[in-house]
């Protein structure tokens, strides 16, 4: 379990609605050293034509890495700069002006919308992503109605696009029907990236030891392999997976 990568979290201080100043998310950060994460990609939150602020994410997550550097984290972590994209019609023009950071500053990048947004507009965000050279993953697509019809979840798996589920989704009562639909998908390993969507320590504190296990056990070590390390690290190489 350990060395894991956190794809999705909000853990760059004061810029969004996740950690609110740089001692909750140093705090944050040790848990997920704690949780076996050892690369964690801030994806604070963003919509098109925000450069201010994407401009102040850039300037705190340095600020960020300086005192992760400066503390007893050193050496433990590596962090990465993306963002999560609210999907709208404009967000191709936005990445190729460069107001949006992908993951890392590769071709990967992480996308959110309603949760009752339709189908239609999903697909169309996403064609003209692909179109434009980029390689779009779907954050948290439990959350999405639409994509419970496995019509649309199949039609956007043959059109390129990558699935990232949150953890504390994997680890939740088995009741729920998110839950329940997202375990079938990583035992069918339709799944690309895990991330926490930590907030911070006040809003969903990062886990990810208990869903990587879920993984191991009911969908085998290859696959955890896969889920949890190679698809990230070929992701944030810029690598196709």
């Amino acid at each position: 379990m350990d060395g894991c990568y956190d794809m999705h979290c909000h853990l760059i201080p004061g810029v969004d609605d996740g950690s609110g100043n740089l001692e909750e998310s140093l705090a944050a950060l040790r848990q997920e050293c704690g949780e076996g994460v050892t690369h964690i990609v801030c994806t604070s939150h963003i919509a098109p034509g925000e450069a201010d602020a994407a401009a102040k994410q850039k300037e705190q997550f340095e600020v960020l890495r300086q005192a992760v550097s400066q503390s007893d984290l050193s050496g433990k972590l590596e962090l990465y700069i993306g963002n999560e994209i609210f999907g709208v019609g404009s967000v191709t023009e936005s990445l190729n002006e460069g107001l949006i950071h992908t993951l890392n500053g590769g071709h990967y990048v992480l996308v959110e919308f309603s949760p009752m947004e339709t189908f239609r507009h999903i697909e169309q965000v996403f064609r003209s992503l692909i179109s434009g050279g980029y390689l779009p993953i779907a954050a948290h697509i439990e959350r999405y109605e639409c994509l419970a019809n496995e019509k649309n979840l199949a039609a956007l798996e043959e059109l390129g696009v990558y699935f990232q589920v949150n953890t504390g989704t994997v680890t939740g009562k088995f009741l729920s029907r998110e839950t329940r639909w997202v375990r079938k998908l990583l035992k069918e390993e339709r799944i690309h990236f895990l991330g926490t969507d930590s907030h911070g320590m006040h809003y969903r504190p990062p886990r990810m030891r208990e869903a990587g296990e879920w993984v191991e056990k009911h969908c085998g070590g290859g696959y955890a392999e896969r889920l949890l390390h190679r698809n990230p690290e070929q992701a944030l190489r810029d690598e196709i997976i």
